[in-house]
């Protein structure tokens, strides 16, 4: 049984840029250790998901169009909200008579950051609520149209994200999927607890142990690209990097260089993985040499064909991972997952060496 952790509200100073906790900057709360979920990892791999990597020159269109296409229903989960053409979509689609329903996170942090898009919407007919303080920071970023696809995302629809920041989206349409994600929606909504049972990655409740699962299930390779990597945790993320290099495993890892961690470099170094720093310091990302803002892991590639895969909202971090709503998935399309391992291979190429 996954069991949610409630009654943890913590206070995190965070980096911060452009006047939000997160145009590209570290956004997982709490630092500490975080506790180490007890859940039954499931990492079978869902084959229902499209993935698009930004930045791609589209100004994320592509959400955007498919938004502007919904016809019954959309329900929206997000850490940051400032990309007008987004927040206009949705505020179009509500005077359309589309249900079209918010949670924002509402934490120290972001609360006023995200009032504008709130008051917008709701002057527009959406409904709009603050995300459930039990969570540090609600840093999911997802929207479920028409409860038939789930856009299971790292970016937060914020303006420079989708040009600026490496960036995955997952568009994902298995039945099962969304109505896991729509539970954890309507929860989360009415600010009640929930113990996800589904295959999706869940913060704060499956998250640590799905990850550290696909990172054990590796027998070839292990590529993480990560905003950050500071899950200290025993037998969490950076332990299990190390366990996978020490089975002769070649792990790779691309830090952005917003905060990396000394320990956890070391730590992967010293079993033998090989661990980058790139990408320009959050705020100043570009088309060719973006600010990795990604949250990525894709095991046993060969070249570009790789087995399994996740994308998510989730860093990897003791206060994403334990204190955190974050929402992720973990697929298994041979096309997709070659999407990520080729943005990984650009990203590892263009990192400098620790």
């Amino acid at each position: 049984m996954r069991c949610l952790l409630l009654g943890i509200a913590f206070v995190s100073a965070c980096g911060s840029s452009g006047g939000s906790a997160n145009d590209g900057g570290s956004d997982d709360g709490k630092s500490a250790d975080a506790p180490t979920s007890t859940a039954d990892a499931n990492v079978a791999g869902s084959s229902a998901v499209t993935i698009i990597v930004e930045p791609d020159g589209n100004q994320a269109a592509q959400l955007v169009s498919a938004i502007n296409a919904a016809t019954t229903s959309i329900d929206v989960t997000m850490y940051e909200m400032s990309n007008n053409t987004i927040i206009t979509a949705l505020a179009n689609r509500a005077k359309a008579h589309v249900s079209v329903r918010v949670v924002l996170d509402g934490s120290t942090m972001n609360k006023s950051f995200n009032t504008p898009a709130k008051n917008m919407l709701t002057s527009a007919g959406a409904t709009v609520v603050w995300s459930n303080p039990t969570f540090t920071y609600t840093h999911e970023k997802c929207i479920i149209i028409d409860a038939s696809q789930a856009w299971i995302m790292t970016m937060n629809a914020t303006g420079t994200a989708p040009s600026e920041n490496r960036e995955y989206l997952a568009i994902d349409t298995g039945a099962a999927d969304i109505a896991e994600a729509k539970a954890v929606f309507e929860a989360d909504f009415a600010l009640h607890a929930i113990s996800p049972s589904g295959a999706l990655v869940v913060a704060n409740t499956n998250a640590r142990a799905d990850l550290v699962a696909l990172i054990n299930a590796a027998t070839t390779t292990v590529d993480l690209e990560g905003e950050e990597l500071s899950d200290l945790n025993t037998g969490g993320i950076v332990d299990s990097l190390a366990s996978a290099a020490h089975r002769s495993v070649a792990v790779r890892v691309i830090i952005g260089n917003s905060s990396p961690n000394a320990t956890a470099i070391a730590r992967v170094k010293s079993a033998g993985g090989k661990v980058v720093v790139t990408g320009p310091m959050s705020g100043s990302g570009t088309m060719a040499n973006p600010y990795i803002h990604a949250k990525a892991i894709v095991i046993d590639c060969s070249g570009t064909q790789c087995a399994k895969g996740y994308v998510g909202s989730e860093n990897f971090s003791a206060g994403s991972l334990g204190y955190n709503r974050e929402l992720g998935v973990i697929f298994s399309t041979a096309a997709e997952l070659a999407k990520v391992e080729t943005a990984i291979n650009t990203d590892f190429a263009n990192g400098v060496a620790q």
